[in-house]
């Protein structure tokens, strides 16, 4: 069994550079390779499937929700879904029509708690858009980002960099990754982490804010 928990005779050795069959017959490609690597322990082969899919992933989910901040979000928890659950993704399909199809799942329960709950998003509470339109006032944006600037000090250090980095930085994955010195799963994964941590203080001391998981 492999440190991911997966039978050693559901996947290739790691590192066997050739295509094979999935369960349903399906050929294996460059992505299905590099995950099955990853499963069998190789850590560096996810960032090469993450580094393959994500701009087209994020594309594809900026058409559905219409926000690129929201897409590069969405795209990243369709990563931690490969690390978190690793056996929901059974090589019977692309590794890219899999991903594709938990991004559209993302983005449509985000649009319907958009619809449902009006509610603050972290864009809003950086100062990145006017959730409430062109009245929306310079002082309650002023409070807004110092309620979000001290929900971060108040998180674990690493969670609140990784989040300042990201919302009021602008900085992408790989930038913060350079930054911090971490793998892009490692991002990906404190990322996650990060915003619920944060959406935990924020809805404690009474400012909800509206998440892309």
């Amino acid at each position: 069994m492999s440190k991911n928990g997966v039978c050693g005779d559901q996947w290739v050795k790691r590192g066997t550079p050739r295509r094979g069959k999935g369960g349903g017959g399906m050929e294996y490609g460059e992505g299905e390779r590099l995950y099955r690597q990853y499963l069998e322990g190789d850590e560096a082969s996810l960032d090469g499937v993450i580094l393959r899919y994500k701009d087209g992933l994020i594309r594809f989910l900026h058409y559905l929700v219409r926000d690129w901040h929201t897409a590069e979000d969405l795209s990243e928890d369709c990563f931690v879904e490969l690390i978190v659950h690793p056996r929901r993704y059974r090589f019977q399909s692309s590794l890219k029509t899999y991903l594709y199809a938990v991004a559209r799942h993302k983005a449509m329960s985000h649009l319907r708690r958009r619809t449902a709950l009006p509610l603050l998003s972290l864009d809003a509470l950086s100062g990145g858009e006017e959730a409430d339109g062109p009245a929306f006032s310079e002082a309650a944006g002023r409070e807004r980002r110092e309620a979000l600037l001290g929900a971060l000090k108040s998180l674990p250090r690493d969670y609140g960099t990784v989040l300042y980095l990201r919302y009021f930085e602008g900085l992408s994955s790989e930038e913060i990754s350079r930054v911090m010195k971490k793998s892009l799963k490692q991002v990906y994964n404190l990322s996650s982490r990060a915003k619920n941590a944060l959406k935990t203080r924020l809805e404690k001391d009474e400012w909800p804010y509206e998440t892309a998981f």
